[in-house]
């Protein structure tokens, strides 16, 4: 089994509350869940978040919408991840961040397309990265994974799940999926901040976003 694991937290700090800011009407992290849905069932949907109380009304309203929560440390996010395996075991997680709500699902699809594979450690888009910010994408074999020493992982491994792959990927069995239009690698449908959130208002309304224009 395949599960989607996405990272979520009330405490960004250049934008605060952002998962649950309102896009179009809809909270940011509702409009990512109606991306992975198109890709993955409910059932193999879980949001890790902390277990700082600022995360208790993201935890809440997940709930509220009938997806798994799993709630771990809020800085080591790697010893999260192996947390969550532990109680919703799989093969692959495909790790996605919760500030994303334009993710286009045929870019999850070619990613998890790889899933039968044996041979592999790691799929991602961003090794080098060819897609958009906010069109990230990294399937995990869980294995290998929990298999990681976290005490071992530097602060910004602990912290950036799979930084530990890229810094040392001569350790592990990588394949990155490339976007044939590179015009757009600049671009960013991402929410990091204030602004990025009034631009993608403005960029949704626009039109401007058509599921598959990124393979």
């Amino acid at each position: 089994m395949v599960r989607a694991f996405l990272q979520a937290r009330m405490s960004s700090q250049r934008f605060p509350g952002k998962v649950l800011a309102p896009l179009k009407g809809q909270p940011i992290i509702k409009r990512v869940l109606e991306r992975v849905t198109r890709v993955f069932p409910l059932r193999q949907v879980v949001i890790l978040t902390s277990v700082e109380a600022s995360d208790d009304p993201l935890a809440c309203y997940a709930r509220s919408l009938g997806v798994a929560v799993y709630r771990g440390e809020l800085d080591n996010v790697a010893a999260r991840f192996q947390g969550c395996l532990r109680v919703c075991p799989c093969s692959w997680f495909v790790r996605l961040c919760a500030d994303s709500p334009l993710l286009d699902a045929t870019v999850l699809e070619a990613v998890a397309a790889h899933c039968k594979r044996e041979d592999l450690d790691l799929v991602t888009n961003v090794f080098p990265r060819t897609f958009p910010k906010g069109q990230s994408v990294e399937m995990v074999k869980a294995d290998t994974f929990a298999a990681l020493d976290v005490q071992t992982l530097s602060a910004e491994e602990r912290e950036h799940v799979t930084a530990v792959f890229y810094h040392h990927p001569q350790r592990f069995r990588i394949l990155n999926i490339t976007s044939s239009d590179l015009r757009r690698t600049e671009l960013s449908y991402v929410v990091d901040t204030v602004d990025d959130w009034r631009r993608l208002e403005m960029t949704w309304e626009s039109g401007d976003l058509q599921e598959g224009v990124w393979r």
